[in-house]
């Protein structure tokens, strides 16, 4: 914490003395976020928020929604089973290490104000979007869904009343082809559209040795996304917006084979010596797994939002349905050339949602009050197959298939005092009941009818009725025109949930109970050298009850419940040193603690959170020459570093991943009247290998699954805009 305080006011000190004698011809451009639910000025929003603008999307590359946690202070995402399935989405260490399709993150994820609950829908192709916001810290009143973390909201472009559009092509190493186009504006009367769609197709990531076998980790998927505005009045208007998404790759599996032993003190150990014996050589990005695997999902979305002004009060409704199909999921879990152990994962999660608010601003008083609606449902199965499976079962595989059914209420109201003209007060309640029931039954051959785990065989257990009231409180202060320092105390709560596996559960282990987290947060916000220069920085404090934690034991996957920690810090700086040139730096901070966690032998230990880096860093500087006839060119340097991380709760030396980083770089030429645009860019520029997800079945099996980041890749994209 002296490292961040030292840091901060090194920075703040240098901008203050820089701004002395800036030059004002460019000045940072003002950001608009909708953190709470309206048009606010970040500056003026007493919530720790970072905020990726459509054009920096472009510029840094980002592609899937995995990738916006390089660029963002305390957020880190690990996909588990690679690209295109469930990712583990971790702000300021909050966050869900498991895989199963019934479950919700913690850090929520939101497309323009809607909730996505499927775990596998959460890894998307960003494409037409405005920005994307980062909301760190609990945000139980406005949003609540299941944001005791904070949440990612995109925000897509929307139909003009005016023809705009653009369309774009990247061609680059591993096969890379990338189409995306938008177009957008007036059609007839009352009536405005847009268009979107993008096409992403590569060979694959990682080389796979089995010449029976495909290279892992493709990317082949088609999204479109339409929308229509209609003005039906002066006062209201009808957005309707349906969007589509198909994921069909081969080579779904990305898994590498490093054996393990047991170590003396019961936590898994890579066996170093022989590490790459079953791969067959060294190159951390060749995998060396079975043929035939596949990854298959849909996704399709309808959302109406309605918006209708009165003359003291604005009323909102939002209604959505989604429907996300895993189809086929294929995962050799031998990670090696024998088809010894498959695993199979196939489910269909419905959701419909529907928000009505009302909202007001009296000039010295903002107001919200609203409620929600929530109804879930996954279906599903899990397999574990191959001659492994008689082992454990004595018959060719165990399958367990659950239905998860959730219907969830909340009313809510928020208000913020302006209580002097430096002084504003902001409280927030949202009450919230959440019911769950579940039906689960495991099936193999010597079991007639198979082994059932529903609310009549297991006395209620398989089911869950959960009430709970979040709140918020704030004050924030205007020191001047230009700093703001905000503080207060914040809670949200994640529903409880249930344990299944590829066998059967204890029923002590098979609820599992909500979680709590309490934060306590102070912050400010700065605009130095007449707005050349933004400095924003937070410290925070949680109290995490009944932490949902993620431990695999004997082919079950389980969920405990645990108390932990967090004690962090953040800081952002955004600057233009000159009209030339732009800066940008991110700071996270963050010391865990997961309490009383016990292994396999009964040991018990105060364990760290699962990637929750210690450090983490993100930067970038770009440099813009003006070119005769107008035209510019630029050059990009962008980067991020992590400190070690584990990837699980028992902390084993096997999945602590040590201290990466990674570089990348772009330079771009674009015409005078901003037309067109010629872009080369390399990610991973160093060609660091480190893994973004590991595995441990030592104690079944002796070894553990890795998953590398992408190896060195470069290309070319060509874009004209209209």
């Amino acid at each position: 914490m002296k490292t961040f305080i030292s840091i901060t006011l090194g920075i703040a000190t240098g901008l203050a003395l820089l701004g002395e004698t800036a030059a004002q011809e460019a000045t940072l451009e003002e950001i608009i976020v909708t953190a709470q639910k309206r048009a606010q000025s970040i500056q003026d929003t007493p919530i720790a928020v970072t905020v990726l603008s459509g054009d920096a999307i472009e510029k840094l590359g980002i592609e899937s929604s995995n990738d916006i946690a390089d660029y963002t202070p305390g957020l880190k995402i690990s996909p588990v089973f690679g690209a295109g399935n469930i990712p583990n989405i971790a702000i300021r260490g909050v966050g869900l290490n498991d895989f199963r399709d019934y479950h919700e993150s913690p850090s929520a994820v939101y497309v323009d104000e809607v909730y996505k609950a499927a775990l596998a829908s959460l890894d998307f192709q960003v494409f037409d979007v405005e920005r994307a916001e980062v909301l760190k810290g609990p945000q139980g009143t406005l949003f609540g869904r299941n944001a005791t973390g904070g949440l990612v909201q995109y925000i897509t472009r929307k139909p003009t009343d005016e023809l705009e559009g653009y369309a774009r092509a990247s061609g680059g190493s591993l096969g890379e082809l990338k189409a995306e186009l938008a177009a957008g504006g007036p059609l007839g009367g009352p009536v405005a559209g847009r268009l979107a769609a993008i096409y992403h197709k590569n060979d694959g990531i990682h080389n796979n040795l089995n010449p029976d076998g495909t290279d892992a980790n493709q990317t082949d998927l088609a999204a479109i996304r339409a929308q229509l505005r209609f003005d039906l009045s002066d006062s209201a208007s009808l957005l309707v917006s349906v969007e589509t998404a198909r994921n069909d790759n081969d080579g779904g599996n990305p898994y590498r084979y490093a054996p393990s032993f047991v170590g003396p003190d019961g936590l898994a150990v890579i066996d170093e010596p022989n590490r790459d014996v079953v791969v067959g050589t060294s190159d951390l990005n060749d995998i060396n797994v079975s043929g035939g695997l596949s990854l298959e999902s849909d996704f399709t979305a309808g959302t109406a939002r309605l918006e209708w002004s009165f003359e003291s009060f604005d009323l909102v409704s939002v209604t959505n349905y989604q429907d996300f199909r895993k189809e086929h999921i294929q995962q050799d879990c031998d990670s090696t050339p024998a088809v010894f152990c498959v695993t199979e994962y196939e489910s269909d999660t419905q959701q419909y949602s529907q928000e009505l608010r009302v909202q007001g601003d009296t000039g010295s008083a903002q107001w919200d009050l609203g409620v929600f609606y929530f109804n879930l449902d996954t279906a599903g199965r899990q397999t574990l197959t191959g001659p492994i499976a008689p082992l454990f079962f004595g018959t060719p595989s165990g399958t367990t298939a659950f239905d998860t059914q959730t219907e969830s209420w909340a009313a809510f109201g928020q208000v913020a005092f302006q209580v002097t003209d430096a002084v504003s007060l902001t409280g927030g309640l949202r009450f919230t009941n959440d019911e769950k029931d579940m039906d689960q039954t495991f099936l193999i051959g010597v079991i007639p009818g198979g082994l059932p785990y529903d609310p009549d065989t297991i006395d209620g257990l398989a089911s869950q009725d959960d009430e709970n009231v979040s709140f918020l409180a704030k004050i924030s202060w205007d020191a001047n025109d230009n700093t703001m320092v905000y503080g207060g105390v914040s809670k949200a709560f994640k529903s409880g949930t249930f344990n299944t596996g590829f066998g059967p559960v204890a029923i002590e282990s098979y609820v599992v109970k909500p979680e709590e987290l309490t934060s306590f947060e102070i912050g400010f916000k700065s605009n130095l050298a007449g707005g050349r220069h933004r400095l924003t920085g937070a410290l925070f404090y949680y109290d995490y009850k009944d932490h949902q934690a993620f431990v695999y034991r004997a082919l079950n996957q389980l969920l405990f419940n645990a108390d932990a920690e967090v004690l962090g810090a953040e800081l952002e700086w955004v600057g233009l040193p000159s009209d030339n040139l732009e800066i940008s730096l991110g700071l996270g901070f963050l010391d865990t603690t997961v309490k009383d966690v016990q292994d396999a032998g009964g040991t018990i230990r105060d364990r760290e959170m699962v990637i929750a880096p210690e450090l983490s860093v993100n930067a970038m500087a770009r440099y813009t020459w003006d070119l005769a006839g107008g035209s510019s060119l630029a050059a990009q340097l962008d980067g991020t570093y992590s400190s070690d991380v584990f990837y699980d709760n028992l902390n084993q030396p096997a999945l602590k991943e040590d201290a990466y980083s990674k570089l990348n770089a772009r330079l771009s030429w674009v015409s005078a009247d901003e037309r067109f645009e010629l872009a080369a860019w390399a990610k991973n520029l160093t060609d660091e290998h480190y893994r973004i997800y590991a595995f441990d079945l030592t104690a079944d099996l002796g070894y553990i699954q890795e998953v590398y980041h992408a190896p060195r890749t470069f290309g070319v994209t060509a874009g004209i805009n209209f």
